[in-house]
């Protein structure tokens, strides 16, 4: 019996507990991926503390929103995909914290990324080109990004600076340097945002990739809700701003875009360190703390233990950063 990182009810990082769990088979048009590296997203802790009940879970649900690994079983209709074959996996049903996962949307992991940058890409990608596209931004017009800093506002800053957008990314004093190295002007937190963002300039639409409390500026700079999307703010229904969700349908094909502009050497995403999934809860942990300022990506061996450390060639400190085009 495979083991997993199984949700044992809604409460603090101690329901997290490494446990036995049965062996999912693959369905109509679904693979199974025996895991070697799972990301660690916001969602996933909010899920845990109970803070987004609204979202219906199973017992013992095992959370990770995306996750890498090598196919162990192709389901029915499948086709172009191979038992053997290296992939990352978005999985919009969770279940990556686990030594197997059951994927519906995947693509092919390039030799030249790292098992770990390939699962600290999905969910992050996916979100970032999906809010984008709700947007309908277009080259020339200016983007407002709250949580620039992010694993979502990073990739969404590259996205939209090579479309030709000029981003205003309001960040934290430490994600100042990363802001500015990827083309975004950075705009800092506090008291008085909306003031130092209209001293930047005018802004065309905004994309909340924090999701704490930043509405009712964010409307007061784009003139109106209508350009405003959260990824999470639970407030947002109160202020008439569209809260963007996780479906398939939301940015289809992003994972195979990014994928090759992370292969190319011409997306980097934020830093990130890893732990053994086993340490999942303290994973969880860590990041509540408010100290720790990377992502966390939990990692397997072929044994279920920790894998060995990869180098990240993608997972760079600030820097100079390439374009790429549409």
């Amino acid at each position: 019996m495979p083991n997993a990182v199984v949700m044992t009810g809604y409460g603090p990082p101690e329901v997290l507990k490494w446990a036995g769990v049965p062996l999912a088979e693959p369905g109509e048009g679904q693979i199974r991926i025996k895991v070697k590296a799972a990301g660690v997203s916001p969602t996933d802790l909010a899920l845990r503390a109970g803070y987004l009940k609204a979202i219906p879970l199973p017992p013992n649900v095992v959370l990770g929103f995306e996750a890498a690994g090598t196919v162990d079983a192709v389901g029915p209709g499948v086709t172009g995909t191979s038992v053997g074959e290296d992939v990352t996996a978005l999985l919009f049903s969770l279940g990556g914290y686990a030594e197997y996962a059951v994927a519906s949307i995947w693509t092919r992991k390039p030799d030249t990324v790292s098992w770990i940058d390939a699962a600290a890409l999905p969910s992050s990608a996916e979100a970032a080109v999906g809010v984008l596209r709700q947007l309908d931004v277009k080259g020339g017009e200016t983007l407002l990004l709250f949580g620039g800093g992010g694993s979502v506002g990073v990739i969404a800053t590259q996205l939209a600076v090579a479309r030709g957008l000029r981003v205003i990314s309001v960040v934290g004093e430490h994600d100042e340097t990363l802001a500015r190295a990827l083309g975004a002007t950075p705009v800092r937190y506090g008291a008085g945002v909306a003031g130092r963002v209209r001293a930047v300039g005018a802004v065309d639409a905004v994309f909340d990739a924090a999701g704490q409390g930043v509405l009712a500026d964010a409307i007061a700079l784009a003139g109106g809700p209508n350009r405003v999307i959260t990824l999470s703010d639970p407030a947002a229904a109160d202020f008439g701003v569209t809260l963007s969700e996780p479906t398939p349908n939301r940015a289809p094909g992003a994972l195979d875009e990014t994928i090759a502009l992370l292969a190319d050497g011409r997306l980097r995403l934020r830093q990130h360190r890893t732990m053994p999934m086993q340490q999942a809860a303290e994973a969880h942990r860590q990041l509540e703390s408010g100290t720790v300022h990377e992502r966390i990506i939990l990692t397997l061996n072929e044994r279920g233990g920790v894998a060995a450390a990869e180098p990240a060639a993608r997972n760079m400190p600030p820097g100079p950063t390439r374009r790429f085009g549409r």
